[in-house]
């Protein structure tokens, strides 16, 4: 895979145009960024179709499945907001589907992509996912990558597209990056939209920091997860994602856990939203100050960096989100 040639390729304004009346154009929110440099804007994909960004991917990946591919069924592995969002989509073109999940995946999430129709098969490890994941494309389904295909990519993509429509004066965009299949679509979004001016930071957990370790190397390097940000630990990040962040000049940040779960409290408690820890990563940045040093020179209260934080997912376990609300 050459990373030289995405951003003429992967055009994020036709999947705009094929999620156009099936998902929702989700707002842009001021937000109080506790630092007078900053004016800050929230991207609220917690408010999107089934709860997280994921369904743009999905239903531009469904959209575009042949006649054999609607026949034969879809497949994914998933550790929830992917396996969701498919299952949605596929109910609604009437296409079946078959969801992998790791075992320890939140309950809700599970029980959410069956009552959409999925079928649900459960694995010991995210390793074992991909096995069984490959046993029914061998079998003739189609895969429906959760972050590693074009398709998938762009459709999440859509997501910068409107933070660029919406705000083209925007300084910074900021994304939580698991696999890297929303920040790579969100930076050729914004690169395609607004050219090179604004810097497009990924936020990734300190302890499943896969898209860098792929970047560093130029390939998908496989880790051992410490994270327990569920949604942002893939064992590794696509090679098309390493691609475009190449490509791109995607720059990462990664934080601690600790970090990021500060964060989700403030927007659960402070903005009244249903947020999971992994939605609340790009925040955390911002929270922490943690932006590239750069970014902030010269600012202050008379010339703010306008940073754009994407609110990736709202679909949290209930008893880690009642913790929150109740600050225990």
């Amino acid at each position: 895979m050459t990373p030289t040639h995405f951003l003429q390729r992967i055009r994020v304004s036709d999947a705009a145009a094929r999620l156009k009346g099936v998902v929702k154009r989700t707002p842009l929110a001021p937000f109080d960024a506790a630092d007078e440099r900053v004016e800050l804007r929230l991207k609220l994909e917690c408010l999107q179709e089934t709860g997280a960004f994921k369904a743009r991917g999905a239903w531009n990946q469904i959209s575009q499945l042949s006649d054999a591919e609607r026949e034969a069924g879809v497949v994914t592995l998933s550790s929830g907001n992917h396996g969701k969002a498919l299952a949605w989509a596929a109910a609604r073109a009437g296409v079946r589907a078959t969801i992998v999940m790791p075992h320890d995946a939140y309950p809700n999430k599970i029980q959410a992509c069956r009552d959409f129709g999925a079928e649900v098969v459960l694995a010991p490890s995210r390793n074992a996912c991909d096995e069984l994941c490959a046993e029914r494309v061998r079998a003739g389904a189609t895969l429906v990558h959760p972050y590693d295909a074009e398709r998938t990519a762009q459709g999440a993509g859509t997501v910068g597209l409107e933070i660029a429509e919406d705000w083209p004066e925007v300084d910074v965009v900021v994304t939580p990056v698991g696999g890297g299949g929303l920040a790579s679509g969100v930076a050729l979004a914004i690169r395609q939209a607004l050219g090179s001016r604004p810097a497009i930071v990924g936020v990734e957990p300190e302890g499943s920091a896969t898209l860098a370790a792929g970047v560093a190397r130029g390939e998908p390097v496989h880790l051992v997860n410490s994270s327990a940000v569920q949604g942002l630990c893939p064992p590794y990040s696509g090679a098309l994602n390493i691609a475009v962040a190449k490509e791109t000049g995607l720059e990462l940040v990664a934080l601690s856990d600790a970090q990021i779960l500060a964060a989700q409290a403030v927007l659960v408690r402070v903005g009244g939203w249903v947020v999971e820890p992994a939605g609340s990563a790009a925040f955390a940045v911002v929270r922490e100050r943690a932006l590239p040093a750069r970014l902030y020179a010269g600012r202050n209260a008379q010339n703010k960096l306008r940073v754009a934080c994407i609110v990736s997912g709202g679909n949290p376990d209930p008893a880690q989100l009642a913790q929150v609300r109740s600050g225990a």
